[in-house]
Formats: structure tokens, sequence, C-alpha cells
């Protein structure tokens, strides 16, 4: 009777053990599951995060470009008005070069530019001069 007792008690202890290692397969499957539809999220995630990154490296490349072009353009238009400020020093060089080479050759001329400029057009030119009285 007491080899039964202790045959039936190793029994249930076996199925005990038994139902213990399921039990820790059952809790390691559950984990597995949520591990893998924790990586999946993840990866969706991660997936998202790069389809926004290409979208603003896409946005910054445009971005660029524009800059580039209009940083072009800003240079060629002050390379033009590089010229037409070299342009206009060299017409204004040029005429008082004329200027005083008839004021040398043509007395009538030289006794004109002798005049003292009238107060009323020396405050067109020059506001802070007509209002001190002039020079």
């Amino acid at each position: 009777m007491q080899a039964r007792l202790i045959i039936a008690g190793l029994v249930v202890l076996a199925f005990m053990g038994l139902g213990l290692v399921a039990y820790h397969y059952k809790l390691a499957a559950r984990d597995a599951e949520a591990d893998t539809v924790q990586a999946k999220a993840e990866t969706r995630q991660t997936k998202a995060d790069l389809k926004v990154a290409e979208d603003v490296n896409a946005a910054n490349q445009a971005t660029i470009g524009r800059l580039q072009a209009q940083a072009a353009s800003d240079a060629k238009l002050t390379a033009q008005l590089a010229e037409q400020i070299a342009a206009s020093n060299q017409a204004f060089i040029d005429t008082n070069a004329a200027v005083a080479a008839l004021k040398d050759a043509n007395a009538d001329v030289s006794h004109f530019l002798a005049q003292p400029v009238p107060a009323d057009l020396r405050k067109l030119y020059d506001p802070a001069a007509g209002a001190a009285g002039g020079r």
C-alpha cells in the first residue's frame, strides 16, 4: 500500500513537472509572440521614420537647388551692375576730361564755368549747403 502511495505521489509529481515545463514553454511562446509584435511595430515605425527622412532630404535638396540658382542669378546681376557702374564711371571721367579740355581751349566756356551756381539750383543738388546759406 505504501509503495502505491509513493508511486502515485511520483506520478503526480511527474505530471506536475510536465505541467510546469509546459507552462514555462507557454509563457516563453507568449513572450516571443509579444517580442515579434513589438519588432514588427518598430520596423513599421522605422520605415515611417525613413520615409519622413527621405521626404525631408528631398525638400532640402530642392531648397539647396533653389538657393544655388538664386546665388548664380545674384552673381550674374552683381557682375552686370559692376559693369554698368564701371561704364558710368568711365563716362563721368570722359565727360570731366572733355569739360576740362573745353574749358582750357575756349574762353567763353571757361568764363561760364567760373560763374557761381544760383542758390535755388544749389539747393537741388546739396540741400545742406542750400539750408546753410550756400557757399
